[in-house]
């Protein structure tokens, strides 16, 4: 075994069915561990506790159990019993039973939380399944300090880490591949969009704060890595070629109806004296809590060879507009405001937004069909290739939050045209890893190809006409990287350094642009330009000994953007509804900045139970191509916009406790306190601009403010005993705060909470406490596993008020608490069931980071089937 394999590790492994022994053994010890359900059935163990090397602990577990162990290598190992029988294949005979990643994946491993020098958090493929819910973004839920912004009125991801969010800031990556677009929200900002479908999802891993790995450029808040499908999550121990079926139903959802069936409460101003006609909410026709209404299902093949790796799979997911809870607070109401004093009674409504408790909540369907296509293949004992093809095409409900209540140009609840995505993503990865401590290369190239269309409804004067927002982004990237060990000093010392290339065009999809039927509805004039920006950097990770371990990073990361200044120009000869643009480029203009990012780490683990850390970085992110492209809802780009500067620091600590409340638990804990210092941070906000000598007013522009900071503590646990598993995670912010440079902002304090007026921040200020209690058992031998999770959201940390309607409104929801309850029962090895029921409460709530009025759903019960051949 690998010498690594022989340093101490502290188990606290509960008796028990040895099944689940060796689940616990494999995550303490970071191993990845395989091994047929008939090795370990009906057989148990005593348990353990203390500090051994890995095999010597594995060898306590497995005595008198007739099972013995093969290590592949320092982190895999098989379970077998003493004849062909018992397990169905023997070690020694150079079958390859797969893998089951039980300790974790190869992004890591839930253990990381507890073991790193950071905050990171991981969620396995299973998880994923269960805790999909009826949004994209659900299925990071329960992760501290991280939420999903404006989850109900879109399809996509848009992070949000410890208040960081859009633009960028907060980097998801998919198979090494970004498909990040930034998508204009009307009066409620912009949204940092992601796209990926939940049943391609292999593993998700989570660094919080200034990343510096290579894939990480300008992600100053963090980075989401992302996984899809491989062969160990196909196919079955000892088969080289297989499938897996998946299928399931949910309910508490009903067919989107026609375009513009109105929805929620609706008051007005009518004559005094005469009948209001007012609109008491929409579809309020609830089907059963049993009844299916929506559903998924996905086919994947899996092969293998000692060579070749490949996986096809199809998924189809189809869900309509679901229902809103039907206890809580913040419910619409429509009340009665009376005289305004110019011959009108004036109707309104009560609530945090106009839809009904109990009400089908238009804009929420979602249509989407996915294919992945991936090949893996190794050439000779060091070269690695792995081609790949995903498609991602989704028809989605979303409405312009401004038309939903609080703005000027509001009509309150109706449905609107569904958007149109078409997502294509390939990538090109290549490894080559020789017999050598100088070389460990790794190279990724990507080309996501994104085409949106989304389509909305303006009303003026009783008249509702179409406007499109379409475009399309094609992003190009490399990223080459190399480790190598330097064997001239002492411990450890790995220097990991190279590059990255990536080049966005944004523009009108393909056809349109001379189009005047589609060009005459368009409300703004699309962006249309392009942006590059390079990087090269250099980190360094010294293990001087086992306790004492420094980490050091340069990125030097430099960008140009070129603007090709389009404008929608009217013919002066029609008229609304009917008006016609003609769309003309202006003159093409160029923006481009420079940075060198620093960072430090030290950690010391005086004990295999305590590990203390320190983390400093001072990033920078350049600005997005959003942000330097003249549009609408930007207004004016300064020649001098500057990239941002981030000064994070990170304190914390990790601790393991045996024995805590008997002699076979354990627990861990991970604790850190942040402080994210963002000079020049980048957003828009309304600017002193000057109309006559002496004479200003406020206009829309892009700018850097003078300063921007969050502050906050995070703390997550983790307890086993038997059977029984808790966990428990919780962010607390403690600051949030943006300053403005005098003479920078128009008609403002120039330092606020919330973000400034008009700002994109104004979105992304998270609720001042986030905290989620998993608890978990299993039964039946392993087979059966029950679990709930109880998830508090407190108010936004910072509330911010704005002066009229048509400024951006920060979402607003009250303090709420859901709890979900879940069960996975495994047949035998190939089958499995799931069963989940999401907010079983069945509470009215708006969910933290909303941008849009529209409420969470309801009680869902959702079941899924997975089987393996």
């Amino acid at each position: 075994m690998a010498q690594e394999a022989a340093k101490e590790v502290s188990f606290a492994v509960p008796a028990g069915p040895l099944g689940q022994a060796l689940v616990v053994w494999g995550r303490q010890a970071g191993v990845q561990i395989s091994y047929l359900d008939a090795a370990t059935s009906g057989k148990s163990t005593s348990g353990l506790t203390g500090a051994l090397p890995p095999e010597q602990a594995l060898s306590r577990l497995l005595s008198g159990s007739g099972l013995s162990y093969s290590f592949s290598d320092a982190r895999s190992v098989v379970i077998f019993g003493r004849s062909a029988e018992e397990t169905g294949a023997d070690p020694a005979s150079g079958v390859n039973l797969g893998t089951i990643v039980l300790g974790g994946g190869a992004l890591g491993s839930h253990d990381a939380t507890f073991e790193t020098a950071g905050s990171v958090a991981y969620v396995s493929g299973e998880e994923v399944a269960q805790k999909r819910g009826t949004s994209v973004g659900d299925f990071i839920s329960g992760l501290p300090g991280v939420l999903n912004g404006d989850s109900r009125n879109s399809g996509a991801l848009d992070v949000n880490i410890r208040g960081m969010q859009g633009e960028g800031r907060v980097a998801v990556v998919i198979d090494g591949a970004s498909n990040q677009q930034t998508v204009y929200r009307g009066y409620n900002g912009a949204r940092s969009s992601s796209y990926v479908d939940p049943d391609f999802i292999g593993e998700v891993a989570v660094e919080k704060g200034a990343s510096t790995g290579a894939d990480a450029s300008g992600a100053i808040g963090g980075i989401v890595r992302m996984r899809t499908l491989s062969v160990h999550d196909i196919l079955l121990p000892g088969k080289k070629l297989g499938f897996r079926v998946r299928a399931g139903v949910n309910s508490n959802s009903t067919s989107a109806p026609a375009v513009q069936t109105p929805g929620g409460v609706a008051g007005g101003l009518f004559p005094i004296g005469q009948p209001a006609n007012v609109r008491d909410g929409g579809n309020m026709n609830r089907p059963g809590f049993l009844e299916p209404t929506g559903g998924n299902a996905s086919i994947a093949a899996a092969f293998t060879s000692k060579n070749v790796d490949l996986v096809a799979s199809v998924a189809r997911r189809v869900n309509g507009n679901y229902f809103s809870g039907e206890h809580g607070r913040g419910q619409a109401s429509l009340v009665d405001l009376g005289d305004n004093g110019y011959g009108s009674n004036v109707i309104g409504y009560e609530g945090l937004s106009p839809w009904k408790g109990g009400e089908e909540i238009l804009n929420t369907s979602n249509e989407n069909t996915s294919v992945l296509l991936k090949g893996n293949f190794r050439i000779g004992t060091d070269h690695e290739i792995e081609l790949s093809y995903m498609g991602y095409d989704s028809s989605y409900g979303e409405i312009m939050p401004t038309r939903l209540g609080t703005h000027t140009s509001a009509v309150g609840g109706y449905q609107s045209p569904l958007d149109e995505l078409d997502l294509k993503t390939y990538t090109l990865r290549y490894k080559w890893n020789p017999d050598s401590d100088l070389i460990n290369l790794k190279v990724d190239t990507f080309r996501t190809d994104l085409d949106h269309r989304p389509t909305s409804l303006t009303t003026v004067g009783g008249v509702t006409t179409p406007s499109y927002v379409w475009s399309r982004v094609v992003r190009d990237g490399i990223t080459i990287s190399n480790e190598s060990l330097i064997a001239a000093l002492p411990g450890e010392f790995r220097l990991t350094y190279g590059g990255a290339w990536q080049r966005e065009k944004m523009g009108l999809p393909d056809g349109l642009e001379n189009d005047r039927a589609f060009t005459d509805r368009m409300e703004f004039p699309p962006r249309m330009g392009k942006r590059t920006e390079t990087n090269a950097f250099l980190n360094a990770d010294w293990q001087i000994n086992p306790e004492w371990q420094v980490m050091a990073g340069l990125r030097y990361a430099d960008y140009k953007t070129t603007d090709r200044n389009y404008k929608m120009v009217w013919d002066g000869v029609s008229y609304w509804p009917n008006m016609s643009f003609f769309l003309r480029p202006g003159d093409t203009t160029n923006i481009s900045g420079h940075g060198l990012s620093k960072s430090i780490a030290v950690s010391w683990t005086p004990t295999e139970t305590l590990q203390l850390y320190a983390r400093y970085s001072d990033a920078y992110r350049m600005p997005s191509i959003f942000e330097t492209i003249n549009g609408f809802s930007t207004g004016s780009v300064p020649a001098d916009l500057r990239p941002e500067n981030a000064k994070s620091l990170e304190l914390g600590v990790n601790k393991a406790f045996a024995g805590v409340l008997a002699e076979d638990d354990a627990l861990r804990l991970h604790f850190a306190y942040y402080d994210n210092d963002i000079d020049d941070y980048v957003t828009r906000s309304d600017r002193p601009v000057e109309i006559f000598p002496g004479v200003y007013q406020g206009q829309l522009g892009m700018l850097n403010l003078e300063n921007a900071r969050m502050k906050g503590i995070e703390l997550a646990a983790d307890y086993a005993r038997g059977d029984f598993s808790a966990r428990l995670s919780w962010n607390h912010a403690i600051t949030s705060r943006y300053c403005a440079r005098p003479g920078t902002v128009w008609n403002q304090d120039l330092c606020n909470g919330g973000g400034f007026v008009n700002s994109y921040a104004l979105q992304h200020v998270p609720p001042q406490d986030q905290v989620t209690l998993q608890l978990g058992y299993t039964l039946l031998d392993d087979r059966l596993n029950i679990g709930t999770r109880i998830s508090y959201f407190s108010k936004r940390i910072v509330e911010t008020t704005v002066a009229n309607t048509s400024q951006i409104q920060p979402g607003k929801w009250n303090p709420y608490t859901l709890v979900d309850v879940y069960a996975t029962y495994r047949i035998d090895e190939a089958k499995q069931i799931d069963f989940a029921i999401d907010n079983l409460t069945d509470r009215y709530y708006m969910d933290a980071l909303n941008a849009a009025l529209m409420p969470a759903p309801g009680r869902t019960f959702r079941v899924n089937f997975t089987t393996k051949f």
